[in-house]
C-alpha cells in the first residue's frame, strides 16, 4: 500500500506542470491538463436517486462522481470501460501495456495513477510498469515492443499498419486485435475527460484497494 500511495503522490505533482507534459529526453506531444477543475465531482450526499444507483460503489472515485453529472453518458461510457478492463480478452499484462503507454502518451495523471496501482496488483514490477510508459527498457518483450507501436500508431494516425497489425495476428485472434483497437480507443477518450474535465486525484486512498478488484 505504502508503494501506491507513493507512486500516486508522484504522479499527482504532474499535475501542477504549466508546459507540455514531457520528461527528460521524451516529448509526449500531448498538452497537460487544464490547472482548475471546470465540472466539479457530485458529492456523495447531493446525488439523485438516479446518480447515486449508477455510480453505486464507485461513489468513492473523483472521476465517477465528475462523469455522472451526465447520467446519460455515465451508463454507456462506465459500461465500456468494464467491458475492456474487467471483462476484456487480452491477458492483465497485455492490458496493461497498451493502458499504460496510451495514457502516459496522451499526458494524463488521473488515470495513469490508477493504473499504476493496477498493474502492480497484476504482479507487474515498477520496471515493467516504467517501461510500458516510456516504450523502452530491456524487461520489454518483442510482443511488448509491438503493442506499444500499435497504440502509439493508433494514437498518431488513427489506424495499426499492416505489418503491426499482422505481428499481433502471430498471437491474437481477429477478435483480440479488434479489442487492442477498443481497448487504445477507450483510454484515449479517457484522458480526454481527465484533462478536459480537470478531474484530480483523490485526496484520500483508504477505499482505493476496495473498489479496485480487477486486475
Amino acid at each position: 500500500m505504502a508503494s501506491i500511495r507513493s507512486n500516486l503522490r508522484r504522479a499527482g505533482r504532474m499535475q501542477s506542470r504549466r508546459a507540455r507534459n514531457t520528461v527528460p529526453g521524451h516529448d509526449t506531444g500531448s498538452r497537460a491538463m487544464t490547472e482548475k477543475m471546470r465540472i466539479p465531482p457530485v458529492e456523495i450526499d447531493a446525488m439523485t436517486p438516479e446518480q447515486a444507483a449508477l455510480v453505486g460503489e464507485w461513489k468513492h472515485l473523483v472521476f465517477s462522481r465528475v462523469i455522472v453529472n451526465s447520467p446519460r453518458n455515465y451508463q454507456w461510457f462506465v459500461r465500456w470501460i468494464e467491458e475492456v478492463i474487467a471483462k476484456t480478452v487480452l491477458p492483465p499484462r497485455d492490458r496493461q501495456v497498451i493502458v499504460m503507454r496510451m495514457l502516459w502518451m496522451s499526458g494524463d495523471t488521473y488515470e495513469r495513477t490508477h493504473h499504476i496501482a493496477i498493474s502492480q496488483k497484476a504482479g507487474l514490477s515498477e520496471e515493467e510498469i516504467e517501461a510500458f510508459q516510456t516504450g523502452t527498457g530491456d524487461c520489454l518483450t518483442d510482443f511488448d515492443r509491438v503493442l506499444i507501436r500499435a497504440t502509439d500508431e493508433l494514437r498518431e494516425d488513427q489506424v495499426i499498419s499492416d505489418e503491426t497489425w499482422a505481428a499481433l495476428g502471430e498471437r491474437y485472434s481477429d477478435e483480440q486485435r479488434m479489442e487492442v483497437v477498443f481497448l487504445a480507443g477507450c483510454y484515449i477518450t479517457m484522458a480526454m475527460l481527465c484533462k478536459s474535465f480537470g478531474i484530480q486525484l483523490e485526496p484520500d486512498f483508504q477505499d482505493f484497494n476496495k473498489i479496485r478488484e480487477y486486475t
